[in-house]
């Protein structure tokens, strides 16, 4: 049997989180209750990944500092020689905690999120004080000569506020920042939904946005193109770039784990396939499972160019969409 290859890792170490976006895909909160794995579990994952050639994690959540273990977790990491990007909203970040990470010779980017052009607007979404925390922090690694990159995901009445937020990290060196609307809610309760619906970006709004987004780009160099609203130009590109590969778009040979250690291809809550525990092994088939899963995404770019020919879409939530209408 051939095993998928995996170049990199992503990681949910948990779903518990000390805010609580009202736009938060995983629905992630304090009180959050998911199964998690444990701290031998994931380093079992961690060797297993270094000893079939892989090269680099995505340590994410929810919230990772939610985890005692987290900085032994990190150690593990660091030991392998496995480099990776820690991802936190950097509420829990204090001085001690930014020393211990900024000491890590493997840590190759920081990651975190504003949601708003000032503290008050980032508060009204994730309902913390975490927006000079996160400015702080990038602040500190990039006074280290550590790359940061800022994911900013903006409600439909922040939209305008983009290049507000580009200007408030146009004096760090080795920072990008990403500008993504919100266009769906993932995982949250239908009530949850229909309270936070005026938050959602509508469709119609897309092709503006890119345009305006085109523009920041090339005056801000270190914005980040949005990769997931995309026209069916941006998309016809994409499936040109693998549509050839008999792996076709999992040829970038990466693999998500959620925290009770199910391994996904997508990123997204919503996808059903699932493909084994990480924790009993990272290997992954390539069996008519594995190929039947690929024959779905190829049917999925084509009912996503149809529709992208009528308006700019989310990608990635419209490829686990068409997923779950086909097995329903």
């Amino acid at each position: 049997m051939e095993y998928y290859k995996l170049n990199s890792l992503y990681i949910e170490v948990t779903h518990a989180c000390n805010q609580h976006c009202r736009h938060c895909y995983l629905d992630g909160g304090i009180h959050k209750k998911c199964a998690e794995m444990t701290t031998e579990q994931i380093k079992h994952i961690f060797a297993e990944f270094k000893a079939q050639g892989g090269r680099y994690v995505i340590f994410t959540g929810g919230e990772p500092l939610m985890r005692s273990d987290v900085f032994e977790l990190l150690d593990c990491l660091e030991a392998l020689g496995l480099r990776f990007t820690f991802a936190s909203n950097s509420l829990g970040m204090n001085k001690e905690r930014l020393e211990k990470l900024a000491s890590y010779r493997c840590l190759e980017e920081y990651f975190t999120s504003i949601l708003g052009s000032t503290a008050e607007k980032h508060k009204a979404i994730c309902r913390k004080d975490s927006f000079d925390a996160a400015i702080n922090a990038v602040s500190f690694f990039d006074k280290k000569g550590i790359s940061t990159f800022v994911q900013s995901t903006l409600c439909n009445d922040y939209i305008d506020d983009a290049e507000d937020i580009l200007k408030l990290f146009s004096g760090f060196k080795n920072c990008s920042v990403k500008i993504t609307p919100i266009a769906s809610f993932g995982c949250k309760s239908e009530e949850e939904k229909e309270e936070n619906r005026n938050l959602i970006v509508p469709g119609e709004r897309f092709e503006d946005f890119h345009k305006k987004l085109h523009e920041l780009c090339e005056k801000y160099p270190f914005c980040v193109g949005d990769d997931n609203i995309l026209c069916r130009k941006q998309i016809e590109e994409a499936v040109n770039e693998y549509k050839n590969n008999p792996l076709y778009s999992l040829c970038w040979h990466s693999v998500c784990v959620r925290p009770n250690g199910d391994m996904s291809f997508s990123y997204n809550m919503n996808n059903p396939f699932v493909f084994g525990k990480a924790y009993e092994s990272l290997k992954i088939p390539m069996d008519d499972k594995f190929f039947g899963y690929i024959e779905l995404l190829k049917k999925a770019d084509e009912y996503i160019l149809e529709k992208s020919s009528f308006n700019e879409v989310e990608y990635d939530t419209e490829i686990d969409n068409y997923i779950n209408s086909v097995l329903k």
